[in-house]
């Protein structure tokens, strides 16, 4: 796992959120079962369920796992708080250093050093 796969680790989180969440509308016409047989406009409202979607749903689920379980896995407590509250939570690294308790600089330097060590 790479510290670029973990920066698009929010974007796979917003994304699929969108896929998920994104109500399509379409209309069709229709008419009623009884006589008088007159047309009429119906809304239909729903998520998209194309396979396109549904791929792109499953390959950033996929991907999101992975990630969850690279930083669920690591065994240093420091560096795994720190790329959980980075990328998991999005805080900016003002906000953690502020919650750490160390420099932006400190933590930033210590990732460095923890991605280059094999």
């Amino acid at each position: 796992m790479t510290r670029a796969d973990l920066e698009n680790y929010h974007n796979i989180v917003v994304r699929l959120n969108i896929l998920q969440t994104t109500v399509v509308t379409d209309s069709v016409v229709g008419s009623s079962p009884d006589y008088p047989y007159v047309a009429h406009s119906i809304t239909l409202h729903g998520v998209r369920k194309d396979d396109a979607a549904v791929s792109e749903v499953s390959e950033l689920t996929r991907k999101k796992a992975a990630l969850d379980a690279y930083i669920d896995g690591i065994e240093d407590v420091r560096a795994k708080t720190l790329l959980d509250m980075h990328y998991r939570k999005n805080r900016s690294w003002a906000r953690i250093a502020s919650d750490t308790g160390k420099s932006i600089d400190c933590n930033e330097k210590f990732l460095q050093r923890f991605f280059k060590c094999p």
